[in-house]
């Protein structure tokens, strides 16, 4: 396996996006399908539109992200238009790597001066075979998202 970094750092293997969230959203498609869910649901509740329900999922299912180096990602990315344009790999390159505004989310979020602080410890080469290792564990940025939003959090 080899990880992908985002040019704003973030490690894209680590990002449910990336297939976990389409591979869980296929399963349950499934599961739906093979239970025939949509065929009694209606008598259990009229608090639930099956057609809606099976459109979003089919929209999860089918929306794994390449990562914003093979053009998935946020289309307007400010981060991926700075970064490309001053010839870089990633931010972990650049720098004004520690004064930029632009990666304020992903600081607070995923926490990338850590991995800024330790790239400059051990290498580049040496932190990407540590996310490899994590990504080949499991390891999902999901921890970072339920830190900063709450692990409970209702929408």
């Amino acid at each position: 396996m080899s990880v992908t970094i985002g040019c704003c750092g973030v490690c894209c293997s680590h990002c449910g996006m990336r297939s976990r969230i389409p591979d869980m959203a296929e399963e349950l498609r499934r599961f739906v399908q093979a239970y025939r869910y949509g065929e009694w649901i209606q008598y259990m509740t009229q608090d639930f539109e099956f057609g809606n329900f099976m459109k979003g999922l089919n929209w999860f299912a089918n929306s794994g992200c390449k990562g914003c180096l093979q053009g998935g990602g946020m289309p307007a990315c400010e981060v991926r238009t700075c970064c490309k344009g001053k010839g870089l790999k990633n931010c972990y390159f650049c720098g004004d790597f520690s004064s930029c505004e632009k990666l304020g989310y992903q600081k607070a979020t995923y926490k990338i001066n850590e991995s800024y602080d330790r790239i400059s410890q051990i290498g580049y080469e040496n932190w990407l075979k540590e996310q490899n290792e994590k990504a080949s564990k499991g390891f999902d940025n999901i921890h970072f998202l339920e830190e900063k939003n709450g692990k409970n959090q209702k929408y």
